[in-house]
Protein backbone atom coordinates (compact mmCIF):
# COMPACT_ATOMS: atom_id res chain seq x y z
CA UNK A 1 0.00 0.00 0.00
CA UNK A 2 1.37 3.21 -0.93
CA UNK A 3 1.51 6.38 0.95
CA UNK A 4 -0.83 7.86 -0.63
CA UNK A 5 -3.32 5.14 -0.08
CA UNK A 6 -2.51 4.19 3.57
CA UNK A 7 -3.11 8.08 4.37
CA UNK A 8 -6.63 7.74 2.33
CA UNK A 9 -7.82 4.65 4.23
CA UNK A 10 -6.88 5.82 7.85
CA UNK A 11 -8.88 9.30 7.33
CA UNK A 12 -11.78 6.75 5.92
CA UNK A 13 -10.94 4.89 9.32
CA UNK A 14 -11.18 7.68 11.25
CA UNK A 15 -14.81 9.32 9.37
CA UNK A 16 -15.77 5.55 10.13
CA UNK A 17 -14.99 6.69 13.94
CA UNK A 18 -15.86 9.95 13.63
CA UNK A 19 -19.35 9.18 12.47
CA UNK A 20 -20.34 6.93 15.05
CA UNK A 21 -19.21 8.84 17.75
CA UNK A 22 -21.44 12.15 16.10
CA UNK A 23 -24.92 9.68 16.08
CA UNK A 24 -24.28 8.19 19.83
CA UNK A 25 -23.47 11.26 21.26
CA UNK A 26 -26.31 12.91 23.50
CA UNK A 27 -28.55 10.92 21.63
CA UNK A 28 -31.35 10.66 23.88
CA UNK A 29 -31.13 14.75 24.99
CA UNK A 30 -33.58 16.08 21.96
CA UNK A 31 -37.35 15.30 23.09
CA UNK A 32 -38.91 12.89 20.91
CA UNK A 33 -40.40 14.06 17.77
CA UNK A 34 -44.74 13.69 16.94
CA UNK A 35 -43.50 10.90 14.67
CA UNK A 36 -41.11 9.15 16.79
CA UNK A 37 -43.88 9.60 20.03
CA UNK A 38 -46.28 7.53 18.28
CA UNK A 39 -44.02 4.59 16.58
CA UNK A 40 -42.21 4.54 20.05
CA UNK A 41 -45.44 3.97 21.56
CA UNK A 42 -46.86 1.45 19.32
CA UNK A 43 -42.68 -0.06 19.41
CA UNK A 44 -43.36 -0.13 23.14
CA UNK A 45 -46.81 -1.81 22.75
CA UNK A 46 -45.29 -4.76 20.92
CA UNK A 47 -42.67 -5.38 23.12
CA UNK A 48 -44.54 -5.10 26.43
CA UNK A 49 -47.55 -6.73 25.30
CA UNK A 50 -46.88 -8.39 22.21
CA UNK A 51 -49.41 -6.21 20.06
CA UNK A 52 -48.29 -4.77 15.79
CA UNK A 53 -51.30 -4.73 13.31
CA UNK A 54 -49.73 -3.08 10.88
CA UNK A 55 -50.92 0.91 9.56
CA UNK A 56 -49.74 2.17 6.62
CA UNK A 57 -50.02 5.85 8.77
CA UNK A 58 -46.98 4.91 10.71
CA UNK A 59 -45.31 2.44 8.38
CA UNK A 60 -44.49 -0.98 8.09
CA UNK A 61 -43.45 -3.93 10.79
CA UNK A 62 -39.65 -4.13 10.42
CA UNK A 63 -38.81 -0.88 12.73
CA UNK A 64 -40.78 -1.81 15.37
CA UNK A 65 -39.81 -5.61 15.42
CA UNK A 66 -35.64 -4.63 15.46
CA UNK A 67 -36.56 -1.83 17.99
CA UNK A 68 -38.09 -3.59 19.92
CA UNK A 69 -35.11 -6.10 20.48
CA UNK A 70 -33.23 -2.89 21.84
CA UNK A 71 -35.82 -2.26 24.14
CA UNK A 72 -35.17 -5.97 25.67
CA UNK A 73 -31.44 -5.16 26.16
CA UNK A 74 -31.23 -1.72 26.54
CA UNK A 75 -34.81 -0.58 28.18
CA UNK A 76 -37.65 1.25 26.67
CA UNK A 77 -36.02 4.69 26.30
CA UNK A 78 -34.92 7.74 23.81
CA UNK A 79 -31.99 6.04 23.52
CA UNK A 80 -32.78 2.85 22.85
CA UNK A 81 -34.89 4.00 20.43
CA UNK A 82 -32.39 5.78 18.01
CA UNK A 83 -29.66 3.73 18.44
CA UNK A 84 -30.74 1.24 15.76
CA UNK A 85 -30.91 4.20 12.74
CA UNK A 86 -27.34 5.69 14.78
CA UNK A 87 -25.50 2.62 14.51
CA UNK A 88 -27.22 1.72 10.40
CA UNK A 89 -26.16 5.71 9.93
CA UNK A 90 -22.64 5.32 10.81
CA UNK A 91 -22.75 1.94 9.12
CA UNK A 92 -23.45 2.87 5.35
CA UNK A 93 -19.98 4.20 5.23
CA UNK A 94 -18.79 1.03 5.25
CA UNK A 95 -20.34 -0.02 1.97
CA UNK A 96 -18.18 2.89 -0.22
CA UNK A 97 -15.41 0.08 0.17
CA UNK A 98 -17.06 -2.45 -2.32
CA UNK A 99 -18.16 1.23 -4.82
CA UNK A 100 -14.36 2.09 -4.61
CA UNK A 101 -13.61 0.69 -7.74
CA UNK A 102 -16.05 2.81 -9.44
CA UNK A 103 -15.85 6.34 -7.42
CA UNK A 104 -12.22 6.13 -6.38
CA UNK A 105 -10.19 5.78 -3.30
CA UNK A 106 -10.41 9.34 -2.96
CA UNK A 107 -13.66 9.86 -3.66
CA UNK A 108 -15.10 6.91 -1.35
CA UNK A 109 -13.42 9.32 1.53
CA UNK A 110 -15.26 12.23 0.48
CA UNK A 111 -18.40 10.20 0.17
CA UNK A 112 -17.65 8.79 3.69
CA UNK A 113 -17.20 12.81 4.33
CA UNK A 114 -20.34 13.68 3.55
CA UNK A 115 -22.40 11.09 4.60
CA UNK A 116 -20.56 11.18 8.44
CA UNK A 117 -21.62 15.03 8.54
CA UNK A 118 -23.54 16.03 6.53
CA UNK A 119 -26.48 17.65 8.13
CA UNK A 120 -29.32 15.99 7.05
CA UNK A 121 -28.02 11.66 7.00
CA UNK A 122 -26.65 12.81 10.69
CA UNK A 123 -30.07 14.34 11.71
CA UNK A 124 -32.06 11.59 10.74
CA UNK A 125 -29.53 8.96 12.11
CA UNK A 126 -30.24 10.52 15.31
CA UNK A 127 -34.24 10.10 14.50
CA UNK A 128 -36.21 7.46 15.37
CA UNK A 129 -38.22 7.18 11.82
CA UNK A 130 -37.36 4.52 9.15
CA UNK A 131 -35.53 7.06 6.78
CA UNK A 132 -32.06 6.02 7.62
CA UNK A 133 -33.07 2.43 6.85
CA UNK A 134 -34.13 2.71 4.25
CA UNK A 135 -31.00 4.90 3.10
CA UNK A 136 -28.89 1.55 4.56
CA UNK A 137 -31.11 -0.89 3.11
CA UNK A 138 -30.91 0.86 -1.02
CA UNK A 139 -27.37 1.41 -0.50
CA UNK A 140 -27.21 -2.58 0.53
CA UNK A 141 -29.04 -2.79 -2.33
CA UNK A 142 -26.64 -0.82 -4.74
CA UNK A 143 -23.56 -2.77 -3.25
CA UNK A 144 -25.06 -6.00 -3.93
CA UNK A 145 -26.12 -5.38 -7.89
CA UNK A 146 -22.58 -4.15 -7.96
CA UNK A 147 -21.33 -7.35 -7.01
CA UNK A 148 -23.66 -9.35 -8.65
CA UNK A 149 -22.40 -7.35 -11.96
CA UNK A 150 -18.76 -7.98 -11.05
CA UNK A 151 -19.13 -11.75 -10.29
CA UNK A 152 -21.80 -11.86 -13.61
CA UNK A 153 -18.69 -11.01 -15.98
CA UNK A 154 -16.11 -13.66 -14.70
CA UNK A 155 -15.37 -16.65 -16.29
CA UNK A 156 -17.14 -19.62 -15.11
CA UNK A 157 -20.12 -19.53 -13.01
CA UNK A 158 -19.80 -18.11 -9.43
CA UNK A 159 -21.03 -19.04 -6.44
CA UNK A 160 -21.26 -15.04 -5.01
CA UNK A 161 -24.02 -14.64 -7.56
CA UNK A 162 -26.60 -16.24 -5.65
CA UNK A 163 -25.28 -14.47 -2.23
CA UNK A 164 -25.46 -11.43 -3.94
CA UNK A 165 -29.01 -12.36 -5.07
CA UNK A 166 -29.97 -13.28 -2.12
CA UNK A 167 -29.03 -10.67 0.60
CA UNK A 168 -29.95 -7.88 -2.46
CA UNK A 169 -33.44 -9.78 -1.95
CA UNK A 170 -33.65 -9.74 1.42
CA UNK A 171 -32.55 -6.06 1.68
CA UNK A 172 -36.02 -5.25 -0.80
CA UNK A 173 -37.72 -6.90 1.25
CA UNK A 174 -36.58 -5.08 4.12
CA UNK A 175 -37.04 -1.93 2.52
CA UNK A 176 -40.96 -2.98 2.09
CA UNK A 177 -41.38 -3.55 5.70
CA UNK A 178 -40.18 -0.63 6.49
CA UNK A 179 -41.78 1.75 4.40
CA UNK A 180 -44.38 2.18 1.52
CA UNK A 181 -41.75 3.92 -0.73
CA UNK A 182 -40.24 0.87 -1.18
CA UNK A 183 -42.54 0.24 -4.02
CA UNK A 184 -41.25 3.67 -5.46
CA UNK A 185 -37.95 2.16 -5.58
CA UNK A 186 -38.73 -1.08 -6.45
CA UNK A 187 -40.33 -0.15 -9.54
CA UNK A 188 -37.73 2.38 -10.33
CA UNK A 189 -35.30 -0.85 -10.41
CA UNK A 190 -37.64 -2.58 -12.55
CA UNK A 191 -37.84 0.34 -14.90
CA UNK A 192 -33.82 0.66 -14.81
CA UNK A 193 -33.26 -3.06 -16.23
CA UNK A 194 -35.68 -2.79 -18.20
CA UNK A 195 -33.68 0.43 -19.95
CA UNK A 196 -30.35 -1.70 -19.38
CA UNK A 197 -32.68 -4.72 -21.41
CA UNK A 198 -33.19 -2.45 -24.35
CA UNK A 199 -29.52 -0.67 -24.16
CA UNK A 200 -28.02 -4.03 -24.63
CA UNK A 201 -30.75 -5.72 -27.11
CA UNK A 202 -30.78 -8.40 -24.76
CA UNK A 203 -34.62 -9.28 -26.65
CA UNK A 204 -32.57 -10.40 -29.68
CA UNK A 205 -32.77 -13.20 -30.38
CA UNK A 206 -35.03 -14.39 -27.25
CA UNK A 207 -37.06 -17.16 -28.60
CA UNK A 208 -34.10 -18.43 -30.33
CA UNK A 209 -32.36 -18.63 -27.21
CA UNK A 210 -35.77 -20.17 -25.05
CA UNK A 211 -35.76 -23.28 -28.17
CA UNK A 212 -32.18 -23.97 -28.12
CA UNK A 213 -32.47 -23.94 -24.13
CA UNK A 214 -29.62 -21.52 -23.57
CA UNK A 215 -27.88 -22.20 -20.62
CA UNK A 216 -27.18 -18.07 -19.89
CA UNK A 217 -30.51 -18.03 -20.39
CA UNK A 218 -31.95 -21.14 -17.64
CA UNK A 219 -29.14 -19.74 -15.21
CA UNK A 220 -30.59 -16.08 -15.55
CA UNK A 221 -34.12 -17.54 -15.21
CA UNK A 222 -33.15 -19.34 -11.94
CA UNK A 223 -31.34 -16.27 -10.47
CA UNK A 224 -34.65 -14.25 -11.23
CA UNK A 225 -37.08 -16.62 -9.84
CA UNK A 226 -34.56 -16.68 -6.64
CA UNK A 227 -34.62 -13.48 -6.30
CA UNK A 228 -38.83 -13.57 -6.77
CA UNK A 229 -38.54 -16.30 -4.32
CA UNK A 230 -36.46 -14.74 -1.48
CA UNK A 231 -38.10 -10.60 -1.76
CA UNK A 232 -42.01 -13.05 -1.71
CA UNK A 233 -40.91 -15.15 1.16
CA UNK A 234 -39.35 -12.21 3.53
CA UNK A 235 -42.21 -9.92 2.81
CA UNK A 236 -44.15 -12.47 3.79
CA UNK A 237 -42.69 -13.05 6.81
CA UNK A 238 -42.81 -9.50 7.74
CA UNK A 239 -46.14 -9.06 7.16
CA UNK A 240 -47.92 -12.61 7.88
CA UNK A 241 -45.60 -13.89 10.18
CA UNK A 242 -45.93 -16.99 7.63
CA UNK A 243 -43.82 -18.27 5.04
CA UNK A 244 -46.40 -17.47 2.34
CA UNK A 245 -49.17 -16.29 2.89
CA UNK A 246 -50.44 -14.68 -0.46
CA UNK A 247 -53.93 -12.90 1.19
CA UNK A 248 -51.80 -11.28 3.94
CA UNK A 249 -49.51 -9.81 1.30
CA UNK A 250 -52.10 -8.70 -1.11
CA UNK A 251 -54.27 -7.36 1.89
CA UNK A 252 -50.89 -5.31 3.42
CA UNK A 253 -50.23 -4.26 -0.59
CA UNK A 254 -53.54 -2.91 -1.09
CA UNK A 255 -53.46 -1.37 2.29
CA UNK A 256 -50.34 0.84 1.58
CA UNK A 257 -51.33 1.11 -2.12
CA UNK A 258 -54.62 3.15 -1.59
CA UNK A 259 -53.36 5.04 1.45
CA UNK A 260 -51.05 6.66 0.57
CA UNK A 261 -52.67 7.66 -3.13
CA UNK A 262 -55.34 8.98 -0.87
CA UNK A 263 -53.05 10.72 1.08
CA UNK A 264 -51.06 12.39 -2.33
CA UNK A 265 -54.90 13.22 -2.89
CA UNK A 266 -55.57 15.37 -0.11
CA UNK A 267 -52.21 17.01 0.18
CA UNK A 268 -52.07 16.49 3.55
CA UNK A 269 -48.44 18.02 3.99
CA UNK A 270 -48.50 19.31 0.65
CA UNK A 271 -45.36 22.39 -0.82
CA UNK A 272 -43.94 23.85 -3.23
CA UNK A 273 -42.40 21.47 -6.37
CA UNK A 274 -39.23 22.79 -5.22
CA UNK A 275 -39.50 22.05 -1.96
CA UNK A 276 -36.29 19.77 -1.42
CA UNK A 277 -34.10 22.07 -3.79
CA UNK A 278 -33.73 24.99 -1.11
CA UNK A 279 -32.79 21.85 1.62
CA UNK A 280 -30.29 20.93 -0.53
CA UNK A 281 -28.93 24.46 -0.90
CA UNK A 282 -29.06 25.46 2.39
CA UNK A 283 -27.93 22.36 4.58
CA UNK A 284 -26.23 20.49 1.27
CA UNK A 285 -24.31 22.95 -1.07
CA UNK A 286 -21.13 21.06 -2.15
CA UNK A 287 -23.06 18.05 -2.71
CA UNK A 288 -25.78 19.96 -4.73
CA UNK A 289 -23.40 21.88 -6.44
CA UNK A 290 -20.71 19.14 -7.43
CA UNK A 291 -23.11 16.71 -8.38
CA UNK A 292 -24.68 18.37 -10.89
CA UNK A 293 -21.66 19.02 -12.36
CA UNK A 294 -21.02 15.54 -12.15
CA UNK A 295 -24.43 14.86 -13.77
CA UNK A 296 -23.33 16.69 -16.19
CA UNK A 297 -19.75 15.29 -16.96
CA UNK A 298 -21.02 11.45 -16.39
CA UNK A 299 -24.43 12.25 -18.14
CA UNK A 300 -25.23 11.35 -21.61
CA UNK A 301 -24.84 12.40 -25.10
CA UNK A 302 -20.95 12.80 -25.47
CA UNK A 303 -20.35 15.89 -27.63
CA UNK A 304 -23.68 17.53 -26.80
CA UNK A 305 -23.39 18.31 -23.54
CA UNK A 306 -24.02 22.08 -24.02
CA UNK A 307 -26.53 22.15 -26.57
CA UNK A 308 -28.41 19.86 -23.54
CA UNK A 309 -27.52 22.56 -21.77
CA UNK A 310 -28.86 25.49 -23.86
CA UNK A 311 -32.28 23.51 -24.42
CA UNK A 312 -33.00 23.04 -20.86
CA UNK A 313 -32.25 26.81 -20.00
CA UNK A 314 -34.53 27.51 -23.02
CA UNK A 315 -37.17 24.73 -21.70
CA UNK A 316 -37.26 26.18 -18.43
CA UNK A 317 -37.15 29.76 -19.58
CA UNK A 318 -40.34 28.84 -21.91
CA UNK A 319 -42.22 27.22 -18.92
CA UNK A 320 -41.39 30.26 -16.52
CA UNK A 321 -42.82 32.96 -19.11
CA UNK A 322 -45.88 30.44 -19.39
CA UNK A 323 -46.23 31.15 -15.53
CA UNK A 324 -46.02 34.93 -16.06
CA UNK A 325 -48.50 35.03 -18.84
CA UNK A 326 -51.00 32.56 -17.30
CA UNK A 327 -50.63 35.08 -13.88
CA UNK A 328 -51.41 38.53 -16.09
CA UNK A 329 -53.80 37.17 -18.53
CA UNK A 330 -55.81 34.19 -17.02
CA UNK A 331 -57.84 33.09 -20.08
CA UNK A 332 -54.68 32.42 -22.14
CA UNK A 333 -54.55 28.85 -19.63
CA UNK A 334 -56.06 27.05 -22.11
CA UNK A 335 -53.79 27.46 -24.53
CA UNK A 336 -50.52 26.49 -22.26
CA UNK A 337 -49.49 22.84 -20.46
CA UNK A 338 -48.41 24.91 -17.37
CA UNK A 339 -52.40 25.62 -16.38
CA UNK A 340 -53.17 21.77 -16.02
CA UNK A 341 -50.06 20.23 -15.12
CA UNK A 342 -48.13 19.92 -11.58
CA UNK A 343 -45.26 22.26 -11.32
CA UNK A 344 -43.03 19.11 -10.81
CA UNK A 345 -44.13 17.91 -13.77
CA UNK A 346 -43.08 20.98 -16.03
CA UNK A 347 -39.61 21.66 -14.59
CA UNK A 348 -38.60 18.17 -13.42
CA UNK A 349 -39.54 16.05 -16.82
CA UNK A 350 -36.57 16.85 -18.90
CA UNK A 351 -34.71 16.03 -16.04
CA UNK A 352 -35.76 12.61 -15.89
CA UNK A 353 -35.72 12.12 -19.93
CA UNK A 354 -32.16 12.95 -19.28
CA UNK A 355 -31.77 10.54 -16.75
CA UNK A 356 -33.47 8.08 -19.11
CA UNK A 357 -31.18 8.77 -22.10
CA UNK A 358 -27.94 8.37 -19.98
CA UNK A 359 -29.19 4.98 -18.47
CA UNK A 360 -29.75 4.36 -22.75
CA UNK A 361 -26.92 6.28 -24.12
CA UNK A 362 -23.70 6.33 -21.65
CA UNK A 363 -20.94 3.96 -21.18
CA UNK A 364 -20.59 3.83 -17.92
CA UNK A 365 -23.70 2.11 -16.60
CA UNK A 366 -22.72 2.38 -12.46
CA UNK A 367 -23.02 6.25 -13.38
CA UNK A 368 -25.80 5.87 -15.58
CA UNK A 369 -27.50 4.17 -12.84
CA UNK A 370 -26.91 6.77 -10.14
CA UNK A 371 -27.82 9.78 -12.25
CA UNK A 372 -31.24 8.28 -13.26
CA UNK A 373 -32.34 7.37 -9.80
CA UNK A 374 -30.77 10.90 -8.21
CA UNK A 375 -32.83 12.93 -10.99
CA UNK A 376 -36.38 10.41 -10.88
CA UNK A 377 -36.35 10.58 -7.37
CA UNK A 378 -36.53 14.03 -7.37
CA UNK A 379 -38.53 14.03 -9.58
CA UNK A 380 -40.99 12.10 -8.10
CA UNK A 381 -40.97 12.72 -4.21
CA UNK A 382 -40.91 16.76 -5.78
CA UNK A 383 -44.31 15.59 -7.59
CA UNK A 384 -45.84 13.76 -4.40
CA UNK A 385 -47.94 15.79 -1.82
CA UNK A 386 -46.58 13.96 0.95
CA UNK A 387 -43.79 17.04 1.43
CA UNK A 388 -41.49 16.41 4.28
CA UNK A 389 -37.78 17.08 4.99
CA UNK A 390 -37.06 13.15 5.74
CA UNK A 391 -37.76 12.35 1.93
CA UNK A 392 -34.62 14.33 1.17
CA UNK A 393 -32.26 11.51 1.74
CA UNK A 394 -33.78 9.42 -1.34
CA UNK A 395 -32.11 11.85 -3.82
CA UNK A 396 -29.28 12.72 -1.31
CA UNK A 397 -28.07 8.98 -1.12
CA UNK A 398 -26.61 8.63 -4.93
CA UNK A 399 -26.03 12.54 -4.88
CA UNK A 400 -23.06 12.47 -2.49
CA UNK A 401 -22.09 9.86 -4.74
CA UNK A 402 -22.13 11.16 -7.85
CA UNK A 403 -20.41 14.67 -6.21
CA UNK A 404 -17.68 12.55 -4.05
CA UNK A 405 -16.21 10.40 -7.71
CA UNK A 406 -16.43 14.14 -9.74
CA UNK A 407 -14.68 15.87 -6.51
CA UNK A 408 -12.13 12.62 -6.30
CA UNK A 409 -11.88 12.13 -9.86
CA UNK A 410 -12.80 14.79 -11.80
CA UNK A 411 -11.91 17.97 -10.36
CA UNK A 412 -7.69 17.44 -10.45
CA UNK A 413 -7.95 17.39 -14.26
CA UNK A 414 -9.67 20.37 -14.88
CA UNK A 415 -7.84 23.32 -15.71
CA UNK A 416 -5.83 25.01 -13.27
CA UNK A 417 -7.82 28.55 -12.76
CA UNK A 418 -10.94 26.54 -12.45
CA UNK A 419 -9.71 23.67 -10.15
CA UNK A 420 -8.35 26.92 -7.57
CA UNK A 421 -11.86 28.36 -7.71
CA UNK A 422 -13.52 25.09 -7.43
CA UNK A 423 -11.11 23.83 -4.38
CA UNK A 424 -12.02 27.06 -2.71
CA UNK A 425 -15.93 26.71 -2.92
CA UNK A 426 -15.35 23.35 -1.99
CA UNK A 427 -13.49 24.17 0.99
CA UNK A 428 -15.97 27.28 2.06
CA UNK A 429 -19.36 24.79 1.35
CA UNK A 430 -17.64 21.81 3.22
CA UNK A 431 -17.16 24.36 5.87
CA UNK A 432 -20.79 25.77 6.12
CA UNK A 433 -21.51 22.25 5.98
CA UNK A 434 -19.74 20.97 8.98
CA UNK A 435 -20.91 24.26 10.77
CA UNK A 436 -24.58 23.86 10.28
CA UNK A 437 -24.53 19.84 10.94
CA UNK A 438 -23.21 20.46 14.30
CA UNK A 439 -25.17 23.68 15.26
CA UNK A 440 -28.31 21.71 13.87
CA UNK A 441 -27.80 18.59 16.10
CA UNK A 442 -26.42 19.62 19.31
CA UNK A 443 -27.67 22.91 19.53
CA UNK A 444 -30.57 24.00 17.59
CA UNK A 445 -31.88 20.46 17.34
CA UNK A 446 -35.54 21.76 18.01
CA UNK A 447 -35.88 25.34 16.42
CA UNK A 448 -38.32 25.00 13.35
CA UNK A 449 -36.26 27.88 11.58
CA UNK A 450 -34.71 24.65 11.12
CA UNK A 451 -36.18 23.35 7.51
CA UNK A 452 -35.20 19.75 8.13
CA UNK A 453 -37.11 19.85 11.33
CA UNK A 454 -40.63 19.63 10.61
CA UNK A 455 -43.38 21.15 12.21
CA UNK A 456 -44.57 18.50 14.70
CA UNK A 457 -41.42 18.66 16.70
CA UNK A 458 -42.15 20.09 19.99
CA UNK A 459 -39.62 23.02 21.47
CA UNK A 460 -36.81 21.45 24.13
CA UNK A 461 -38.87 22.96 26.75
CA UNK A 462 -41.12 20.35 26.50
CA UNK A 463 -39.04 18.00 28.34
CA UNK A 464 -39.71 20.42 31.82
CA UNK A 465 -43.44 20.00 31.09
CA UNK A 466 -42.81 16.24 31.12
CA UNK A 467 -40.26 16.51 34.01
CA UNK A 468 -42.58 17.73 35.96
CA UNK A 469 -45.49 15.50 35.82
CA UNK A 470 -43.04 12.89 37.01
CA UNK A 471 -41.99 15.07 39.77
CA UNK A 472 -45.55 15.43 41.05
CA UNK A 473 -46.52 11.40 40.18
CA UNK A 474 -43.46 10.52 42.15
CA UNK A 475 -45.51 12.48 45.16
CA UNK A 476 -48.78 10.48 44.69
CA UNK A 477 -49.00 7.33 43.65
CA UNK A 478 -46.12 7.60 40.32
CA UNK A 479 -47.38 5.92 37.55
CA UNK A 480 -50.65 5.17 39.42
CA UNK A 481 -51.18 8.83 39.59
CA UNK A 482 -54.43 9.78 37.81
CA UNK A 483 -53.97 12.60 35.30
CA UNK A 484 -56.74 14.66 33.47
CA UNK A 485 -56.45 15.91 29.75
CA UNK A 486 -58.74 18.20 28.39
CA UNK A 487 -56.19 18.77 25.11
CA UNK A 488 -58.09 16.48 22.80
CA UNK A 489 -55.24 16.86 20.73
CA UNK A 490 -52.83 15.98 23.36
CA UNK A 491 -53.38 11.61 22.70
CA UNK A 492 -50.31 11.26 19.70
CA UNK A 493 -47.69 13.70 21.84
CA UNK A 494 -48.46 11.90 25.52
CA UNK A 495 -48.77 8.27 23.94
CA UNK A 496 -44.96 7.45 24.74
CA UNK A 497 -43.83 9.98 27.66
CA UNK A 498 -46.70 8.59 29.73
CA UNK A 499 -47.02 4.79 28.21
CA UNK A 500 -46.30 3.32 31.92
CA UNK A 501 -49.44 5.25 33.43
CA UNK A 502 -52.04 3.46 34.11
CA UNK A 503 -54.90 6.03 35.39
CA UNK A 504 -54.76 8.43 32.40
CA UNK A 505 -57.77 10.08 31.20
CA UNK A 506 -58.40 11.14 27.75
CA UNK A 507 -60.61 13.95 26.32
CA UNK A 508 -61.93 15.20 29.54
CA UNK A 509 -64.79 17.92 29.07
CA UNK A 510 -63.37 20.96 30.18
CA UNK A 511 -66.45 22.14 32.05
CA UNK A 512 -66.51 18.92 33.95
CA UNK A 513 -65.33 18.42 37.49
CA UNK A 514 -60.99 18.69 37.31
CA UNK A 515 -59.87 17.37 40.91
CA UNK A 516 -56.77 15.23 39.49
CA UNK A 517 -53.18 16.32 40.69
CA UNK A 518 -52.27 16.65 36.97
CA UNK A 519 -54.64 18.49 34.61
CA UNK A 520 -53.26 19.13 30.73
CA UNK A 521 -55.33 21.72 29.62
CA UNK A 522 -54.62 23.30 25.76
CA UNK A 523 -54.12 26.97 25.49
CA UNK A 524 -55.54 28.89 22.41
CA UNK A 525 -55.61 32.90 21.73
CA UNK A 526 -59.52 32.56 21.41
CA UNK A 527 -61.08 30.82 24.06
CA UNK A 528 -58.59 31.54 27.02
CA UNK A 529 -59.35 28.28 28.86
CA UNK A 530 -56.43 27.87 31.42
CA UNK A 531 -57.56 31.34 32.81
CA UNK A 532 -60.83 29.62 33.04
CA UNK A 533 -59.39 26.44 34.52
CA UNK A 534 -57.41 28.58 36.89
CA UNK A 535 -59.99 30.38 38.92
CA UNK A 536 -62.01 27.33 39.13
CA UNK A 537 -58.65 25.11 40.54
CA UNK A 538 -57.95 28.10 43.15
CA UNK A 539 -54.78 28.58 44.91
CA UNK A 540 -54.11 24.45 45.06
CA UNK A 541 -52.55 24.28 41.86
CA UNK A 542 -49.67 25.48 40.34
CA UNK A 543 -49.70 26.51 36.47
CA UNK A 544 -46.59 25.56 34.17
CA UNK A 545 -47.11 27.14 30.62
CA UNK A 546 -45.33 25.12 27.53
CA UNK A 547 -46.48 24.10 23.76
CA UNK A 548 -46.32 20.63 21.85
CA UNK A 549 -45.35 21.93 18.65
CA UNK A 550 -43.91 25.20 17.12
CA UNK A 551 -43.29 26.30 13.59
CA UNK A 552 -42.52 28.70 10.92
CA UNK A 553 -44.47 29.75 7.31
CA UNK A 554 -41.07 30.84 5.53
CA UNK A 555 -41.36 34.12 3.53
CA UNK A 556 -38.47 34.62 1.01
CA UNK A 557 -37.44 38.01 3.47
CA UNK A 558 -36.95 35.62 6.00
CA UNK A 559 -33.40 34.84 4.60
CA UNK A 560 -30.91 36.95 6.01
CA UNK A 561 -27.29 36.63 6.99
CA UNK A 562 -28.51 35.91 10.52
CA UNK A 563 -30.65 33.52 9.28
CA UNK A 564 -27.84 32.06 7.56
CA UNK A 565 -25.47 31.38 9.80
CA UNK A 566 -27.53 30.64 13.29
CA UNK A 567 -31.43 30.36 12.38
CA UNK A 568 -32.46 33.70 13.86
CA UNK A 569 -35.64 34.88 12.72
CA UNK A 570 -37.24 38.45 13.04
CA UNK A 571 -40.56 36.94 14.61
CA UNK A 572 -41.66 34.32 17.66
CA UNK A 573 -41.90 31.39 16.29
CA UNK A 574 -46.24 29.73 16.15
CA UNK A 575 -46.90 27.34 18.93
CA UNK A 576 -49.49 24.86 19.73
CA UNK A 577 -49.66 25.94 23.88
CA UNK A 578 -50.21 23.64 26.50
CA UNK A 579 -51.01 24.38 30.49
CA UNK A 580 -49.98 22.19 32.65
CA UNK A 581 -51.66 22.54 36.32
CA UNK A 582 -50.34 20.14 38.99
CA UNK A 583 -51.03 20.32 42.66
CA UNK A 584 -48.15 19.45 44.92
CA UNK A 585 -48.49 16.62 47.85
CA UNK A 586 -46.65 19.51 50.39
CA UNK A 587 -49.08 21.83 49.91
Amino acid sequence: MSKKDFGLYFVYIFLIVLALFLRLHDLGIRVFHHDEAAVGYFTYKLFNDGIYSYDPSFHGPFMYYVTAEMFRHFGDNIYAARLLPAILGATMLLFLIPLRKYIGKTGMVIAAFFYAISPSFLYYSRFYREDIFISFFSLLILVCAVKYAENYNVDGYSLFRPFYLFTGGVALASLAALKENAYITAALILFFLLLVIIREKLFSNLFEKIKRLDKNLIIIATESLLLCLVVILCFSLFYTGKFLDIAGMKEAFLKAILHWYEMHKTERIGGPYFFYLPILALYELPVFVFSILGIAYYGCCEGKKEKILVFLLAYWITADIMYYISDIYPASNKFFPTAYLPGSIIVFFPLVVYGIATVLKSRNLFFSFLIYWALANLAIYSYLQEKVPWLILNPLLPLVLIAASYIGGVLPTIKANLRTAAVIFLVVSSSYLVYSSVFLNYYDYTNPAEPLIQAAQPPQKYSIFIDKIFEISAQYQNQSTPLQITDTEMETQFLWYLRHYATLKWKVNVDSELDAPLIVVHDSDDKHEPDLVQERLGYEYQRLNSSKMSWYWFKPSDITLDYLLSRKMDRAPGEYRIVLFYRPRNK
